[in-house]
């Protein structure tokens, strides 16, 4: 069982670590690390275009971060992970889902849902985010 957690933990914290690079690159404007984040394939679902299979590739996921990156410019956010039960079957190694508040005056809250993949990169595995869903709650 402890081999079993530990394997666990040690993906939690390579998948939010993913989540927080994310949000802290979007803070820090810094596009192409940004878009290296995905891979190649990748696919953002959102609420803005209200296209139904999604944002997909690399050049279409850059311009919808590119306007990401503008809409977020001086946003406070906090992000909260929505927890998974390693125990009962709902944890998933490679999905991650952080609630985020953001605020400038207001407040706005998000669920930002990321599907993580494995690609191999000189020799070595490393997760890109395979798919992102953006919902905005309440």
């Amino acid at each position: 069982m402890d081999g079993m957690y530990n394997r666990i933990h040690a993906t939690m914290l390579v998948n939010r670590s993913i989540v927080y690079e994310y949000f802290r690159l979007i803070k820090n404007n810094d596009i192409n690390r940004l878009q290296y984040l995905f891979a190649d394939d990748a696919t953002i679902f959102e609420p803005f275009s209200k296209i139904h299979r999604g944002l997909q590739g690399r050049t279409t996921i850059r311009a919808f971060l590119e306007v990401a990156l503008m809409a977020n410019d001086g946003l406070q956010h906090q992000i909260r992970f929505e927890r998974s039960d390693k125990y009962n079957n709902s944890y998933n190694d490679n999905q991650i889902t952080a609630l985020v508040t953001f605020a400038k005056g207001g407040s706005l809250k998000a669920k930002f849902t990321f599907e993580l993949s494995e690609e191999n990169y000189n020799s070595q595995k490393m997760k890109k985010i395979q798919s992102l869903h953006i919902q905005f709650i309440e």
